[in-house]
């Protein structure tokens, strides 16, 4: 989504010309049902689920809420999520046809809110009981100017997956869990042969090196999220990155990181890799392929710690309330239901990864229940409106940075400006 200038610039005129979209419900936590008793109330859900989770959510949860409030009617719309739906929301609230409630991607939260096209759920009288019912930071996805307008309803974050045959070979029995015995391995597996990484790195945005970056001790934003100079380009952040350079250029990290190759999935896989993280999707993508039964060569493990407890990127949907809704109130009992135990029960039989703290561990398949415990050292993306122009350059200063392009310090001192510029320009 490289559109950010043109939406804010479309959300401007749309707040200019029609506030009233946003406002026919001045106070929906005082407002109560705008409905006469026994009438039916309509709501319209737009949601990104798959076929799977679309069954699921169609069969069994939907029949469900309708049963325990049948004066409440969902109209569940499936959209596709491609590079065009952030454009259909803009027109769709341009139109003042946006829908009551979205199962919204957590990074467009912030864009979202600074329009004015959501609902402040802190306005909701009951908020604070949800408001500590999420799994580590996942509430602060949806922070906003101090206020909140969502809540979490699926998560995921990435877990290292280790080839268990390369963990035997350089003589562990089990993942790492620092990056010194993660580094340790990684050159004993180089020793042996040239070919071989003990690293894979999705890619050079946020999403693939934050999480070292963030381990090792870098700082992207300021606390107040409003400046870069002072943060990423601070002498424990250049140190950090200084770190993965060498790293890279020592052969320890695969050539993956910056478009290169093996393919993480394929390194892993044909043991040309000792570890990649990837989120839960790994497992669900590859079991029912030819690669499913080199799954049983793989075990994950939290990430390896190091200048910091092992962190990692938060993912997934949260349940936003749109201010143009006719029927605040009964949209955000069908939130409530939708974050709920026997629900995020239902929707994890998919893959999905529940977002509710309390959840029971047990009966989520084996296999992904690793991503709660990761999910509780995991932190958001900073949720800032303008976070796509801030990801575009961290990853060109990452790229810029392992193909020796530009000095550790000079490209991390110019791409903190650029930011702050971002950030101080709307």
């Amino acid at each position: 989504m490289k559109k950010i200038l043109p939406l804010i610039l479309l959300f401007t005129v749309v707040l200019s010309t029609g506030c009233s979209s946003y406002s026919l419900v001045e106070d929906p936590a005082v407002q109560g049902s705008n409905d006469a008793a026994g009438e039916k109330v309509e709501l319209q859900f737009w949601h990104t689920y798959s076929d799977v989770e679309t069954k699921v959510f169609e069969t069994r949860v939907l029949p469900m809420f309708e049963r325990e409030h049948p004066n409440i009617v969902v109209h569940a719309v499936r959209q596709n999520y491609t590079s065009q739906l952030n454009d259909n929301i803009v027109a769709a609230i341009a139109d003042d046809k946006q829908p009551d409630i979205m199962r919204m991607d957590i990074i467009w939260v912030p864009q979202f809110a600074r329009s004015g096209a959501l609902t402040d759920l802190t306005e909701m009288s009951d908020f604070s009981e949800y408001e500590n019912r999420f799994t580590g930071s996942l509430i602060q996805t949806n922070r906003y100017a101090g206020h909140y307008f969502g809540i979490p309803l699926d998560a995921t974050t990435m877990v290292p997956i280790y080839n268990k045959t390369l963990l035997r070979e350089v003589g562990l029995t089990e993942p790492p869990s620092t990056f010194e015995e993660l580094i340790a391995a990684s050159r004993k597996l180089k020793a042996k042969d040239a070919g071989l990484f003990g690293i894979s790195v999705c890619c050079s945005s946020t999403w693939g090196m934050l999480p070292y970056f963030r381990t090792l001790g870098g700082e992207l934003l300021s606390p107040s999220l409003d400046k870069a100079s002072g943060y990423l380009d601070s002498p424990a952040s250049v140190e950090a990155m200084k770190r993965l350079k060498s790293w890279f250029d020592e052969g320890l990290i695969s050539p993956t990181v910056v478009g290169g190759e093996p393919g993480g999935w394929d390194g892993l896989f044909n043991r040309k890799i000792l570890m990649i993280d990837e989120a839960h999707w790994f497992f669900t993508s590859n079991e029912n392929t030819e690669n499913g039964p080199k799954l049983n060569d793989t075990v994950t493990g939290l990430f390896p710690s190091d200048a910091r407890e092992g962190t990692s990127i938060i993912g997934g949907e949260n349940l936003v309330l749109f201010r143009g809704s006719r029927h605040p109130y009964e949209a955000w009992t069908f939130m409530k239901f939708l974050v709920s135990e026997p629900v995020q029960e239902m929707m994890a039989e998919t893959g999905l990864i529940p977002s509710i703290k309390d959840f029971d561990r047990a009966k989520l398949q084996p296999v992904y229940r690793i991503y709660l415990d990761q999910l509780r050292r995991a932190e958001p993306r900073p949720p800032i409106p303008q976070w796509d122009e801030v990801d575009d350059v961290f990853s060109r200063m990452v790229t810029r940075i392992l193909v020796g392009e530009k000095p550790v310090a000079d490209a991390m001192r110019e791409s903190a400006s650029q930011i702050d510029g971002i950030l101080s320009s709307r």
